[in-house]
């Protein structure tokens, strides 16, 4: 069987986008997306985009994935946010590959989720961590055969120590090892996204079943990894908030032919509404053309096997930022046009505000990003882990 040429999984994307929009409304009531839909981003490899290609993962250039993933966005916020955080197998690009396919099962067309904040505890002890704790917002949690969650190993009273720094590392388990504790019903945004809790109580995790991509390298060495991997994580985000901000505009500008608000012609023929909708539009295609401009500067330096230069990731951290701003603005212009009617349930120019404005609360998007990026273009110190 011959491997997938990069452009299939977009028109795979593509094909798939009038059943997410479709069942986008049963997502929202179920906090999760319906088993058919998931079943379909599974057939079509959505969930397998940066999963090492010696696991069975198709380990797609950073420019393609972003396309995925602003397609699968633009049909349903919900549905986009799922299938990026479902491709958490690109961690395992950081584990023994022996391992990783245990792990996988030979089901490397299935959904890893997880949370990486410390939110438990792994006490060290003969064959590895002993696992504990409840970790939240675990996208699609329903569907997922593996989780990935993060701890702080413990070693007698206190963290143990690596390099000066206490062991801060992603233990990875089949999905059957936990509890989902249901919270997700009734989230303001991305409802659909099924971001439950996760529940372990006393798992033995073996060592080996354990990952820190900030601070240690890859094991699998191929271009894809040695992207820094903040900025990977970033690489793949960054479609979300363009594909949501792309249907709210083509919402606004379908709703503004045919609304009439006070004179005796639709929005459209308005100057205001013009021009809100010009600058809108204008800022979002100027946003995607600067991201695409500085990933692409980011993937040729890893495709000629060097790292990028602080200044490097810099640009790049500051156009993911202003990739969200612009989306952000473009959706607060679509939800404004959309008066009243955008307030119910259901209606899509309410969706996309509300699915946007929830991932904007990702650290990957936060004024932190601002500030590094600022640093790194100003030769200053930096954190190169969050960069």
């Amino acid at each position: 069987m011959s491997a997938p040429t990069p452009t299939e999984p977009v028109a795979a994307a593509a094909a798939l986008a009038p059943m997410l929009r479709e069942r986008a409304d049963e997502a929202e009531r179920r906090a999760t997306l319906p088993p058919e839909v998931t079943a379909a981003v599974a057939g079509a490899g959505l969930f397998r985009l940066m999963t090492p290609r010696g696991l069975g993962g198709l380990e797609l250039p950073p420019p393609t994935v972003f396309e995925v993933i602003e397609t699968v966005a633009r049909a349903d916020g919900s549905a986009g946010w799922t299938t990026m955080i479902g491709n958490s197998g690109m961690f395992l690009a950081w584990m023994d590959q022996g391992l990783a396919a245990d792990l996988l099962g030979g089901h490397a067309d299935q959904a890893m989720t997880g949370a990486f904040a410390p939110e438990g505890r792994g006490v060290v002890e003969p064959g590895g961590l002993r696992l504990s704790g409840r970790w939240t917002f675990n996208s699609g949690c329903p569907h997922a055969r593996l989780y990935s969650a993060g701890l702080m190993a413990l070693d007698g009273p206190g963290p143990r120590m690596v390099d000066g720094r206490p062991d801060w590392r992603w233990a990875v388990f089949p999905a059957s090892d936990a509890a989902i504790v249901s919270t997700w019903e009734g989230a303001l945004g991305l409802r659909g996204s099924g971001s439950h809790d996760v529940v372990v109580d006393g798992l033995l995790v073996p060592e080996g079943h354990t990952v820190m991509p900030f601070h240690e390298p890859p094991v699998v060495d191929s271009a894809l990894y040695r992207v820094p991997f903040f900025s990977l994580i970033k690489m793949l985000m960054v479609g979300l908030p363009l594909g949501i901000a792309r249907h709210a505009l083509d919402l606004a500008a379908e709703l503004a032919r045919t609304k009439v608000r006070s004179g005796p012609g639709p929005l459209a023929e308005e100057q205001d509404v013009q021009i809100r909708l010009g600058l809108a539009e204008a800022a979002v295609r100027s946003a995607r053309a600067y991201v695409v401009d500085e990933m692409g500067g980011l993937w040729a330096r890893a495709q000629a096997g060097s790292r990028p230069a602080d200044v490097e990731l810099g640009r790049f951290t500051l156009a993911v930022n202003t990739a969200m701003q612009a989306s952000l603005a473009a959706v607060d212009e679509a939800f404004a046009l959309g008066g009243a009617r955008a307030l119910y349930a259901g209606d899509e120019i309410g969706r996309c505000w509300r699915d946007l404005h929830a991932a904007a609360q990702h650290r990957a998007f936060g004024r932190a990003q601002w500030q590094g990026g600022a640093k790194a273009l100003m030769g200053l110190e930096v954190d190169r882990a969050w960069l």
